[in-house]
């Protein structure tokens, strides 16, 4: 099958909370009179799957993908049980309070059963219009008086919230209660996972699920391991590693993640290299990567776009004629 890098048409969410701000900030040409919450960049989910934008594969599903490359597109990181795609990417504009929410985390998973499933994700603010989030509880709240605030509509007293501006950067790992605030664009890297409890709506009449949240919160968390490593990394987990890069103009950036030409597999079974999404945060002209694989070539991208990187892509390389930046997600090896 054809290697190079890949691009995906992306997936429009209109949520109530959302706004228009993705055409503003990106130049995305949104559905009408729509207000969109969530892009999702990179998915392969039962309410969503992405499509190959361009080039050979055009057309072809992420699900499909993974089924049929395996080990040249994720390198040593499994799939997902049910075999599809292990990452799930996404832009999120909030022009309004998200409800204050949880996510499970394995051992709520195995208490609660029936298809939840585990979702850690991480923030990294591309906007911030005077905006905030909030995130973790406050210092000594227990479960009896998360509760209290629940059923007396004052979670807010009981929550921490963080003032945000671009270029920060929040983990929320399963069991953190957590909200965006109005006036803020993310990009959200997380486990491939829908499964979520609201604690509370704020008053604006959508169920919650406050038992499944209490079985959820963790009230005495581990602290934060962000980051693991030196340099511009931001986040090593289990399940992905997140690392903003900067590149000047004009300079040439070797993507890490692809396996240098020349280079042997590590087995005859699969490739070296590591499966690795780029998500373009800033940059005002396109930028082009390159690749060796299939005689070579080139696919070029835009602010706001994400390109993900097969494991067995060979020479990659990022160009821009003007500074940019993108977050670097990579899967981790078996």
């Amino acid at each position: 099958m054809h290697v190079y890098p890949l691009t995906f048409w992306p997936i429009y969410k209109e949520k109530i909370w959302g706004g228009r701000n993705l055409a503003r900030l990106f130049g995305r040409d949104l559905p009408a009179g729509k207000l969109i919450g969530e892009s999702w960049e990179l998915a392969d989910l039962a309410a969503g799957v992405s499509m190959v934008a361009a080039g050979p594969l055009a057309g072809a599903t992420l699900t499909d993908l993974t089924a049929e490359m395996g080990e040249a597109l994720l390198g040593g990181a499994p799939p997902q049980p049910d075999g599809r795609f292990p990452l799930l990417l996404k832009l999120l504009d909030a022009n309004d309070t998200l409800s204050l929410q949880v996510h499970p985390d394995q051992q709520a998973v195995a208490d609660i059963g029936g298809g939840a499933a585990l979702k850690t994700e991480c923030w990294y603010v591309v906007e911030s219009r005077e905006g905030y989030i909030y995130k973790g509880l406050q210092d000594g709240v227990t479960a009896e008086r998360f509760r209290q605030a629940i059923e007396t509509d004052t979670c807010e007293d009981v929550v921490v919230r963080f003032n945000v501006a671009a270029g920060d950067f929040h983990y929320l790992p399963a069991g953190t209660v957590h909200a965006l605030g109005a006036g803020v664009v993310v990009a959200e890297v997380q486990t491939p996972s829908e499964t979520t409890y609201r604690v509370t709506d704020w008053g604006r009449g959508r169920e919650t699920h406050v038992e499944r949240s209490m079985q959820c919160v963790h009230f005495d968390p581990p602290p934060e391991g962000v980051p693991g490593a030196a340099g511009d990394t931001l986040l090593v987990t289990d399940f992905f590693t997140v690392a903003h890069r900067q590149v000047n103009a004009g300079a040439a950036f070797d993507l890490p993640a692809t396996m240098p030409t020349g280079r042997q597999a590590a087995s005859p079974d699969g490739p070296s290299g590591r499966c690795t999404a780029l998500m373009l945060l800033a940059g005002e002209a396109p930028v082009a990567v390159s690749y060796d694989n299939d005689g070579g070539g080139e696919v070029t991208v835009r602010a706001g776009e994400t390109v993900l990187l097969p494991a067995a892509l060979t020479g990659g390389q990022l160009r821009s004629e003007k500074p940019c930046s993108f977050l670097e997600i990579t899967l981790p090896d078996r």
